[in-house]
């Protein structure tokens, strides 16, 4: 999988799975105010409990563009996924990036859980993001 970046010349970025080593190499893509940075043993029990909702987007030069990052609940046979953090380093926004790890992440949630939606929160005050959903096809539940 790969999403075609725009302000880069057109260069591709791809979408694997994250690592421990990625670890890291990820702070550049957490210096937004609106991402959510967690402690390490916060990433570490996401990535050994649910590690097929931890993925990342490098750039060609080997860079971490952005992550997403989530985990299944639910029980039974009624189960969704949950988007802890999805986030796109500055350099590399505008270019459906965001869109592309949800696209993933959804997928994810589908094949591998059987979910049958995926939910998230997201501050009010973050109307960028808020647009991106909106576009997605995601709603607002509560506020």
């Amino acid at each position: 999988d790969g999403a075609r970046g725009g302000g880069r010349g057109g260069a591709m970025t791809t979408v694997r799975p994250f690592t421990c080593d990625d670890l890291f190499t990820y702070n550049d893509v957490n210096t937004d105010v609106f991402t959510e940075t967690f402690n390490l043993n916060f990433y570490l029990s996401y990535l050994s409990r649910w590690p097929e909702y931890f993925s990342v987007a490098t750039a060609p030069d080997g860079a971490i563009a952005g992550y997403v990052l989530g985990k299944a609940e639910g029980r039974g046979s009624n189960w969704h996924g949950h988007v802890s953090a999805v986030t796109v380093a500055p350099s590399y926004r505008r270019m459906g990036l965001a869109s592309k790890l949800m696209d993933e992440l959804e997928g994810i949630s589908e094949r591998h859980h059987d979910a049958y939606f995926v939910d998230l929160f997201v501050r009010e005050s973050n109307t960028n993001a808020i647009a991106m959903y909106e576009r997605l096809g995601y709603g607002v539940y509560r506020t």
